[in-house]
């Protein structure tokens, strides 16, 4: 995929600038609708897929569902690795989880106050705000804005050893739900063999994606001389938690507040631990932009507000615009300082 779309570009370089223009936005476009497709394949049939097994539900939704919903940010930072664009990485995981606080939780607050009161366990919150503080941290420490496989085990390490706790403190709280309640109606759910193909095409179909967005967004940022961070931190972000925008929306107007926010904490979780974790592992990622602290700064403060909000408080409109009105003017901040 990436190598059909490299041999495009060699010809359509020489082409006309709106035309070359043209090619990397509809690659880029193409890329965000093969990731979100992907995303929602790769989340349902995989949790159909677990509980016809006989994994328990909770177990499903906290592993399972919260990593296929970090899957278009894994795959597009497998695909920025393979095309040694690796600046996109840094850029797309502190971009994701700044999006998912300001952009996205501020629309469905500003569209729908949400009551976080026993919402979510201070536990997962506390850990968000640690593993982000952790995660600055090591992008601070020398070398400046950098990853490597040390830092990265690090990472992964804590995101699978709160993963392996909390699954077990579920499981353990639990209650007892009988077996024909979590099975009704088993005509109406796809069989393992089913689930098991379509597995197969939500990874196709996010493969594809992420080598297509890479590749627009590589090749925009070098034509127009920005950092591929920064490129990053704005477009990759944005496209990468669409999937997460259509979610939260959804149960928004269901009044599934618990369900709401441990998508948000969860695919923040994830972005930070899985995706910085693994990509660091595989290859070393430094910061290209002069001033990336704007952005470090930025993810530390709009999760530190967002973790303090979360602990027993009613989210309302004006709340909502606190989180638009941060989220657009440190992405202008990043834009006038890192451009």
């Amino acid at each position: 995929m990436h190598q059909l779309l490299s041999n495009l570009t060699e010809k359509m370089s020489q082409s006309p600038d709106l035309l070359y223009f043209a090619i990397l936005m509809f690659a880029i476009i193409i890329g965000f609708i093969l990731l979100a497709k992907g995303g929602d394949l790769l989340s349902d049939h995989s949790a159909t897929l677990a509980e016809s097994m006989g994994v328990p539900t909770v177990v499903v939704g906290l592993t399972i569902v919260s990593i296929a919903t970090s899957a278009p940010e894994l795959f597009t930072s497998l695909a920025a690795i393979r095309s040694n664009a690796t600046g996109l990485i840094l850029g797309n995981v502190i971009g994701s989880n700044i999006a998912n606080i300001g952009l996205i939780m501020g629309l469905v607050i500003f569209v729908k106050p949400i009551d976080t009161r026993r919402a979510i366990p201070h536990g997962q919150i506390f850990f968000l705000f640690l593993l982000t503080i952790g995660f600055t941290a090591i992008l601070l420490a020398p070398p400046a804005g950098s990853l490597y496989w040390k830092t990265g085990t690090i990472l992964l390490t804590c995101i699978l050893g709160y993963l392996y706790f909390v699954t077990l403190q579920a499981l353990k709280d639990r209650e007892i739900v009988e077996e024909s309640s979590l099975r009704e109606d088993p005509g109406d759910s796809n069989s393992p063999l089913s689930s098991s193909l379509m597995i197969l095409v939500a990874t196709a179909a996010l493969w594809a994606g992420s080598d297509s967005l890479v590749f627009g967004a590589e090749n925009l940022a070098k034509r127009a001389g920005v950092p591929e961070e920064l490129i990053g931190f704005t477009l990759l972000a944005i496209g990468t938690s669409l999937p997460e925008l259509a979610a939260s929306v959804s149960l928004a107007r269901k009044d599934q507040f618990s369900m709401l926010l441990g998508n948000v904490v969860g695919s923040n979780l994830f972005n930070i631990g899985l995706v910085a974790g693994i990509a660091g592992i595989l290859s070393p990622i430094g910061s290209q932009t002069p001033y990336p602290w704007i952005d470090y700064l930025s993810l530390v403060l709009l999760t530190g507000l967002f973790c303090l909000w979360l602990r027993g408080r009613k989210l309302g409109r004006k709340d909502g615009v606190i989180l638009l009105s941060s989220y657009f003017v440190l992405s202008l901040c990043t834009w006038h300082w890192n451009a």
